[in-house]
């Protein structure tokens, strides 16, 4: 009699058993937890580097600029054209120096609407109420001026860079100006200030109505910052720390000292500040000229807190820190058109120390590499 032995392995189907399916399950999803992080730090160096590219196009841009005017740099903040209605008075210029720097960035079409409204509203007045064009233009028309989305003015790592201010009809920015290293407000001409401590200025590389040329760079071109970035608030009323500021942290007494800021804006959780400003339109309008809106200071550290010695809004002055969503720092382009990263840990000196207007920066290699002619002798930068 023949006999048959039964063969479970013969007979088995080549399919998982439950266990075997549940163990390769998770042997995914551990892999997955491993790869998602390092795929999200390659997305974040994309975005970095596309961040330092448009960094790198507008420091061209800079010195395109000046080479097609006799080594002069555009002024950071002034009256164009149509943009003339408050000189004289102690009211903010609102023109920002990139609106000069569009030729230089294949926006020339731009640039010519542009002039061509404040031409028009120049001489008709009847085409603004007194805020200057194209401010009081038909809204069409400042929707299309403000809103146009700039690629070069926007930082990938932002989700809110570009987007559309239907108020003003403006798209936001992530370019800033660099205000030296002081606290400063474009509010007032240097013969306004009450006192000489205020007369900041000109150790900047951008300064209202004046058009500075390359010659005045003495503490050279590769050592002085020109342009940095900061986020998007997401509300003007923000008091998320990136994106806020903190109102009436100290009196304008032409003292600065950054500290008080530093000692008095953070909120207990660290990511909010108190005391938040109001209305505060900072990143939202990409053409704008105002300091507390569009500019920052080597005062304060990269990624920290940003105050105003006022109520709210853009004529007070204010320490303004530039900010990004890069991990440990923020890019800047120096006046010679190179691009650097630097560091939240940058040596900021006696943050408590009054500003200067004149000598070394009390401030570190971060408020030395603000100033324009501190007379300092950087090499690490």
């Amino acid at each position: 009699m023949t006999s048959f032995r039964f063969n479970s392995s013969a007979s088995r189907k080549g399919g998982f058993t439950l266990v075997e399916l549940l163990v390769v399950i998770a042997i995914i999803g551990i892999l997955i937890g491993l790869l998602l992080p390092a795929v999200q730090a390659a997305r974040e160096a994309a975005r970095r580097m596309q961040c330092a590219n448009n960094f790198k196009q507008l420091g061209l841009a800079l010195l395109n600029y000046a080479d097609a005017n006799r080594d002069t740099f555009p002024a950071g903040s002034c009256y164009y054209l149509g943009f003339d209605q408050n000189i004289g008075t102690v009211n903010c210029p609102v023109n920002g120096g990139i609106i000069f720097l569009l030729p230089f960035m294949e926006q020339n079409s731009l640039y010519t609407e542009y002039t061509t409204w404040a031409r028009k509203s120049n001489e008709d007045r009847s085409l603004t109420s007194g805020w200057g064009t194209p401010w009081d233009l038909a809204q069409a028309n400042r929707d299309h001026w403000y809103g146009q989305k700039i690629s070069p003015l926007i930082c990938p790592s932002d989700g809110n860079g570009g987007i559309f201010e239907a108020v003003t009809g403006s798209s936001a920015t992530n370019i800033y100006y660099c205000a030296g290293d002081a606290m400063w407000t474009f509010a007032r001409r240097a013969d306004q200030e009450w006192t000489n401590r205020s007369n900041i200025g000109p150790r900047a590389f951008w300064q209202r109505e004046v058009w500075k040329k390359m010659a005045a760079i003495t503490d050279g071109t590769s050592n002085t910052i020109s342009l940095s970035e900061c986020v998007v608030p997401t509300t003007r009323d923000t008091n998320v720390v990136k994106q806020g500021a903190i109102a009436a942290y100290q009196p304008h007494d032409g003292e600065g000292r950054p500290q008080l800021c530093l000692d008095n804006a953070y909120a207990a959780d660290r990511l909010t500040v108190k005391n938040p400003c109001k209305s505060l339109w900072r990143g939202r309008i990409w053409s704008n000229g105002r300091a507390a809106e569009a500019w920052f200071t080597c005062t304060l550290p990269p990624n920290s807190v940003s105050c105003v010695a006022g109520s709210f809004n853009s004529h007070e002055w204010g320490s303004f820190a530039p900010t990004s969503y890069h991990s440990g720092g923020v890019n800047v382009v120096r006046v010679d058109g190179s691009v650097a990263f630097v560091s939240d840990t940058i040596d900021t000196g006696n943050l408590s120390a009054a500003q200067v207007t004149s000598g070394k920066s009390p401030y570190g290699v971060w408020g030395a590499m603000g100033s324009i002619n501190g007379g300092e002798a950087l090499s690490n930068l």
